[in-house]
């Protein structure tokens, strides 16, 4: 599991290095105020879809460390109990 882990760790981490060349930032870049991708998914009804499914995700995660947090408590106070 350790080689795995290591493995995708170094993938990730070289990829990413060659993932994008540099792209000068200009005067017309600081002067956009607008995001255009929001404008239309606000315009059109579906930032409420990206927002309820990263609460979702979020709340999936929270779930799970809370699930895992008791089950490790359960565990330690057996433990202790021996």
């Amino acid at each position: 599991m350790k080689k795995i882990f290591l493995t995708l760790l170094a993938a990730g981490t070289f990829s990413s290095t060659f993932a994008q060349d540099k792209i000068p930032v200009e005067q017309k870049d600081y002067e956009n105020t607008q995001v255009q991708m929001a404008d239309n998914f606000r315009g059109e009804g579906k930032i409420y879809v990206v927002v309820a499914v990263a609460l979702t995700v979020l709340g999936g995660f929270a779930g799970y460390a809370f699930r895992i947090d008791k089950q490790l408590s359960r565990l330690e106070s057996e433990i202790e109990k021996q």
